[in-house]
């Protein structure tokens, strides 16, 4: 398991170094292929997976603590980065992404853990799944979201500096936004209902602030969609309702969880 985080570490820094390598180079009119570090992305997320997998499957069921969710959710955010990047090649995601899991790797090795929670309840692992998957895309979503407020700003003072010269226009950063949101917001739909039908108290004590800030989470999305929709709502609006979202699923999903496993 050491050597497969390892591994997945090395390969998230050579991916993000290639990277930054490619967009110096685009500045000097000579840029290169993004093949190579699509095969590295794919390598590393098959040792990161395989590091997961082996903290995950414990006798009798899955084991999960809180570093091995938040590993959980850093595989998925490559891994929809990578997918991400064959849209918006002269922008590619991975840039910041990739550090950002390479430093999630860090975390999970060198801190100590908490032991594992065994789940036996195949529904139960569904849940959530479906839950940590959508927390993925809303945390593409507010890395987008920030991207694209910084991108506004400097568009209004007329001097795109940096990687902001090379991004696509805001209506195409802002549709993505919108579809990471959307996607997300099925997936925690559905994993809502999940928890609804197979958990058998979800207010109970020691699950009500996950369940109360998910539903003020989804609320806020739903709002936000039907605004988009209906009203057009877009631009800073849009950003600072995406970044409120975000902020109350970050408080369910590892805020409760982290007070919960390390401090009470």
């Amino acid at each position: 398991m050491a050597i497969a985080n390892s591994l997945a570490f090395l390969l998230y820094l050579c991916c993000t170094a290639l990277l930054i390598r490619r967009f110096v180079q685009r500045d000097q009119a000579n840029s290169t292929s993004l093949l190579p570090v699509g095969i590295l992305t794919v390598i590393a997320l098959v040792f990161h997976g395989a590091a997961i997998s082996m903290t995950m499957n414990m006798e009798g069921g899955w084991g999960l603590n809180f570093f091995t969710s938040q590993s959980i959710v850093a595989w998925l955010m490559a891994l929809v980065a990578l997918i991400w990047s064959a849209r918006t090649p002269n922008a590619p995601p991975g840039i910041i992404i990739y550090p950002l899991v390479a430093f999630s790797i860090i975390l999970k090795t060198s801190l100590p853990h908490e032991e594992a929670r065994i789940l036996i309840n195949p529904a139960l692992e569904w849940h959530i799944l479906l839950s940590l998957a959508a927390y993925s895309l809303f945390a593409l979503a507010a890395i987008q979201a920030v991207v694209l407020a910084i991108q506004e700003r400097q568009l209004k003072q007329r001097h795109l500096a940096g990687l902001m010269r090379k991004l696509p226009p805001l209506q195409t950063m802002e549709s993505t936004l919108f579809q990471l949101i959307v996607s997300g917001f099925i997936l925690l739909s559905l994993g809502l209902l999940a928890g609804a039908f197979f958990i058998n108290d979800i207010f109970a004590q020691h699950l009500i602030h996950k369940s109360v800030l998910s539903l003020i989470a989804w609320y806020v999305f739903a709002i936000l969609l039907w605004q988009r929709w209906n009203k057009g709502l877009r631009g800073k609006a849009a950003i600072n309702w995406t970044l409120i979202g975000f902020g109350f699923l970050l408080l369910a999903y590892f805020g409760s969880r982290f007070v919960l496993e390390y401090i009470l």
